[in-house]
């Protein structure tokens, strides 16, 4: 998306619903000319009586016009209104669905870099601000400015002084009022800062309060949380010491304008000048002058904040894509290859020209020190990222010339904290295959080893998993997500780490199920407990992002002295 200023953006968001917003605008602007009539009709009974030319007819039909302008007035601008929150609530669901739909194009990287705090207030606190200009901003701000318009218009047909002193304290009004922006753009920025700040906290605070009251934490911890609320109490107030003087001045002035038109008026009256009728109408049709600037200067402030709100979303937007071709195209195998692939997160470098192949229809393991780079290679393989050199294939074919849904099709990736969906067991698995029977989800179940502690729940396969799967423990979760994963049959499967949270009875059954799935795919596990790949065809000894080592177990034990020693603290550790 190319770059444009906050107004263009808000168009283009408007762009689908145009025809919607634009009959809106009328009818509220309709409505408007009807709004002038009661103010008019009102003039007329007062100069009928000033007259003494008051009849029970004049008052009558005066007073009905009067009432029935204003019954238009209401009757179209609740059908304007109607019609603009209409159509507004389409778009923002659709900027929304543009939204995730980016999420899902953009790097995991830049996912990462940030709290999940700011994505849920992007997709729904950000987005919802664009929410007032659409659904009022476009039929009120129009009949607010046009009702100004068409009075001065009808007091200058009357008398131009007049119609001059009905808006002389606007102006200076305006003046006084534009004071508040001193300062603005710094102080908004701290603002949203510190709102997105305090969201973060709030979000860190409740998904981590096992571990604070655990860890007896909850001093601390909470100190956190309360100095995000304190840093925005303090910003928020500090910005509207800075702005309440100049607003409650100029709304002040903006609003006097019967402070020239009064005494104006009765100058001109009392020398002939003009009638009494004329003054009258005019000190009445004033009177309906501020109301609707009030009204216009009081969307100022959701303005700035909508500007703010669609710059954070046009800025999310232009987020660079991981870039891959809409047509498939033929792959050679299933193995993978990395071609003196370097790779870093922002400026540090996570993997040194690394080169190396997988086997096929076999088992490729990945071990190292913790911190070695060896789930960022897994990573790589699922397309999570482009690398920052060399070259990815997949069965002779650079990942960037596949696309993604060919490349998802051909991969299983079951990652150590994989997320469960709030809905049921059966339906989390399920989304391996959407299309699986009940009998293949249960046999995959069993291969992962998760049906028997499943079929003891209350509710079996049908129970619920809570927020992330939050009611299971991690072993469990674990084992569904690759019950999942068995589920899917996919050519090439990436465990990574996969087997970390299961206890070593259910992990032995994991890879009875694992060594059966192996004919004919390529199995590719990031190693947490050594004992699990001995037998694999081919290992990985991934030491600070580089290829320390490779080759099977006994070639590695003899060959590479880190492994040697990895495997002998592994053994070490079991057996105490």
């Amino acid at each position: 998306m190319k770059k444009q200023n906050s107004l263009s953006i808000l168009f283009d968001f408007a762009a689908e619903k145009k025809s919607n917003l634009i009959a809106s605008l009328i009818i509220a602007v309709v409505g408007v000319l009807a709004g002038t009539i009661p103010y008019y009709s009102t003039a007329q009974l007062l100069n009928g009586f000033y007259n003494h030319s008051v009849t029970a007819n004049f008052i009558l039909i005066w007073g009905l016009v009067g009432i029935g302008g204003y019954i238009v007035k209401i009757l179209l601008s609740t059908i304007s209104t109607i019609i603009s929150h209409v159509a507004t609530f389409e778009i923002l669901k659709n900027i929304r669905i543009r939204l995730t739909h980016k999420m899902e194009r953009i790097p995991m990287g830049i996912m990462l870099d940030k709290a999940s705090g700011s994505y849920k207030m992007l997709v729904i606190e950000t987005v919802q601000k664009i929410e007032k200009p659409l659904a009022h901003m476009v039929p009120e701000m129009a009949a607010n400015t046009f009702t100004p318009i068409v009075i001065v218009v009808i007091l200058f047909v009357i008398d131009w002084r007049m119609a001059l002193g009905a808006i002389a304290t606007i102006p200076i009004g305006f003046i006084v009022t534009m004071g508040q922006m001193i300062g603005y753009k710094e102080k908004s920025s701290r603002y949203f800062k510190a709102n997105a700040d305090m969201n973060d906290a709030i979000i860190e605070y409740v998904n981590g309060i096992e571990v604070i009251k655990a860890f007896n934490q909850g001093t601390s911890s909470f100190s956190k949380f309360s100095r995000a609320c304190t840093y925005y109490r303090d910003t928020t107030l500090d910005w509207w010491k800075n702005c309440w003087m100049f607003s409650a001045a100029g709304l002040s002035l903006v609003s006097a304008t019967l402070l020239v038109t009064l005494p104006l008026g009765a100058y001109l009256f009392m020398n002939g000048e003009i009638t009494f009728a004329s003054f009258l109408t005019c000190a009445i049709l004033s009177m309906g002058i501020s109301s609707p600037i009030l009204a216009t200067m009081s969307y100022a402030e959701s303005f700035s904040n909508v500007f703010q709100a669609l710059k954070q979303i046009d800025d999310f937007l232009n987020e660079k894509d991981l870039v891959r071709p809409t047509e498939e195209t033929k792959l050679n195998g299933n193995v993978f290859e990395f071609k003196n692939v370097s790779f870093g997160y922002k400026e540090k470098l996570v993997l040194k020209d690394i080169s190396f192949k997988t086997v096929e229809s076999g088992v490729t393991a990945i071990v190292g020190p913790s911190g070695s780079g060896k789930s960022t290679i897994a990573k790589l393989m699922a397309g999570f990222w482009d690398v920052s050199q060399g070259e990815i294939l997949l069965g002779g074919t650079p990942l960037t010339k596949i696309p993604f849904k060919q490349q998802m099709d051909k991969i299983s990736y079951v990652a150590q904290d994989n997320y469960l969906f709030n809905c049921s067991i059966k339906e989390n698995i399920r989304m391996g295959r959407p299309t699986a029977t009940d009998e293949e989800i249960y046999e995959a179940a069993k291969s992962a080893g998760c049906h028997e502690f499943i079929t003891k729940l209350e509710n079996g396969y049908n129970t619920l998993v809570g927020d992330a799967g939050g009611k299971l423990s991690g072993g469990e979760r674990q084992r569904i997500t690759i019950a999942r994963a068995i589920l899917k049959n996919a050519d090439i499967i990436i465990l990574d780490e996969a087997t970390a949270y299961a206890d070593p009875e259910n992990e032995a059954e994991i890879q009875k199920a694992l060594e059966k799935l192996v004919k004919d795919k390529v199995l590719i596990i990031i190693a947490h407990r050594l004992s699990t790949i001995k037998n694999a065809q081919n290992i990985l000894v991934i030491d600070d992002g580089k290829l320390s080592c490779q080759g099977t177990h006994d070639m590695l034990m003899q060959n590479s002295p880190l492994y040697k020693n990895m495997w002998e603290k592994h053994i070490a550790a079991t057996e105490k």
